[in-house]
């Protein structure tokens, strides 16, 4: 989850010698024609990541794990599916404006983890105490 975050903080965008994260690639949605309530809900949603994994950190602190496990699908979903798609778009260095691949990569990848463990969380069968016939467990 640390690494999937940390991803949307490092460069998605580069224009020449400058780089843009996720965040600020979201301020320039007017330029993209997201600018209205569908340019709301991808900021929305995006944004809503980080209480998402802060959320699923606590569920797992709380030792819920399979409801932090759930929340984990959610995000690694979203921000995977949306990262692979700016990997695969990115990689044309030569282009004045194109996408930095540091960051989508990173943070396909910590949402591929995130993923593949909430999956083992959620189809590994939960540990009970056998008791013994002497009552000790």
């Amino acid at each position: 989850m640390v690494t999937a975050v940390v991803g949307t903080f490092l460069p998605w965008l580069r224009s020449g010698t400058v780089t843009r994260s996720s965040y600020e690639v979201l301020a320039l949605r007017g330029f993209a024609g997201l600018d209205g309530v569908s340019g709301e809900v991808v900021r929305g949603i995006w944004v809503g990541l980080i209480p998402l994994a802060v959320c699923s950190v606590v569920l797992w602190v709380m030792r819920l794990r399979r409801f932090a496990a759930c929340l984990v699908l959610l995000f690694g979903t979203i921000a995977g599916t949306v990262a692979a798609l700016a990997a695969v778009q990115g990689g044309n260095e030569a282009a004045l404006v194109g996408i930095s691949t540091i960051g989508p990569v990173t943070t396909l990848g910590g949402a591929v983890l995130g993923v593949a463990g909430a999956i083992t969380v959620l189809t590994a069968k939960s540990r009970t105490a056998i008791s013994t016939p002497g009552g000790a467990p």
